[in-house]
């Protein structure tokens, strides 16, 4: 995929309201704070539909009710435009002017986004890697989207019926429904998660060298039987603590180096590059799903990669957009950015 051009009103601090991009690596340069990493956030939702980090609210200019970003994207089969709508509370996604969702976009276009805050994919909650998870798998198939957007509701119905009147005979109704989805999800979990593994723990040794293998394991806290029983198992304390204790949205993903918890024991470095790995298998994945290679977008490329990581990541993908305070030693096109605003050169 190639992306072709930018367009956007009120996203957060950008002021040049178009840019056009072309083949090879696209250098956007300038100091911290002056809306490099901005620009690929515009670029990931337009790709993707989906904000990077942060609310609607805070994706839209301070002082503006109402934001857009809208991109082309070059496949093999056309190019696509994907226009983005935002205001207090909602986002409009169109795909070639059809209202969509952005689980939708996802068959038809994909972006990967690598940023200093992919260190969270290690040492951050267990949210974070469990995030990563589902977005990556919903993004390969519209399956899981659907699956994890059904096992998410039932799960919020659930914990009405428990918070407000746990006797309520239709807790039992949303149990057995909550045991049908959660297994589902946990078997596709499993599946695509052994792919996962392949990749990213060939990606690290690739670029590690250090002869630790990478593992990666789902996990599941206090919780060694199927979903069905340890769910009956913790009916007491359901009741109790007014919240569904077991299941898909209280699994994490156990990384290790060696044998070792990585989030326990890895240097900031090891960790680094496993959170690369990670991002590595997302890129392939998605490049095996889609038959061409996403759109890759590198964050702060200067500061957070060491050159072993810098050369894996430009040999990667010859169509990258790289935002970094200096350019990389190989590029197409060069943007320099000051407050929002973008000059070629």
């Amino acid at each position: 995929m190639l992306l072709r051009s930018l367009a956007q009103v009120n996203f957060r601090n950008l002021i040049t309201p178009r840019l056009e991009f072309g083949e090879g690596v696209t250098a956007v340069v300038g100091q911290n704070a002056s809306g490099k990493s901005n620009l690929l956030a515009a670029l990931y939702l337009g790709c993707s539909g989906e904000l990077p980090g942060g609310t609607i609210q805070e994706s839209v200019r301070l002082g503006e009710s109402e934001g857009f970003v809208g991109v082309k994207l070059e496949r093999q089969d056309g190019v696509a435009s994907i226009e983005v709508g935002l205001a207090p509370g909602r986002k409009v996604l169109r795909l070639d002017g059809q209202n969509v969702r952005s689980f939708e976009i996802a068959r038809f276009a994909a972006a990967v986004l690598i940023t200093p805050e992919d260190s969270l994919l290690v040492h951050g909650p267990p949210s974070a890697r469990r995030g990563y998870l589902d977005a990556l798998l919903s993004k390969l198939s519209l399956r899981y989207a659907m699956l994890l957007r059904e096992y998410t509701r039932v799960v919020e119905q659930r914990n009405a019926v428990l918070k407000g009147s746990p006797q309520d005979p239709t807790l039992s109704v949303w149990s057995s429904k909550f045991v049908e989805l959660g297994e589902a999800v946990e078997q596709l979990r499993a599946r695509a998660l052994a792919r996962v593994r392949d990749i990213a723990g060939a990606t690290y040794a690739e670029v590690a060298g250090d002869g630790k293998a990478l593992s990666l394991e789902l996990e599941r806290p206090a919780r060694e039987l199927p979903l069905a029983e340890a769910r009956e198992q913790s009916r007491a304390e359901e009741r109790a603590r007014g919240a569904t204790l077991v299941g898909p949205h209280r699994d994490d993903l156990r990384l290790a180096l060696g044998g070792h918890s990585v989030q326990a024991y890895g240097s900031r470095g090891e960790a680094r590059t496993v959170a690369l790995a990670l991002r590595a298998a997302e890129y392939q994945l998605l490049q095996e799903r889609h038959g061409e290679a996403p759109v890759l977008l590198l964050d702060d490329f200067s500061a957070e990669l060491d050159a072993n990581r810098r050369a894996y990541l430009l040999e990667l993908a010859a169509r990258t957009v790289v935002s970094g305070t200096e350019a990389p030693p190989r590029y197409a096109a060069r943007l320099h950015v000051s407050n929002g605003s973008f000059r070629v050169g």
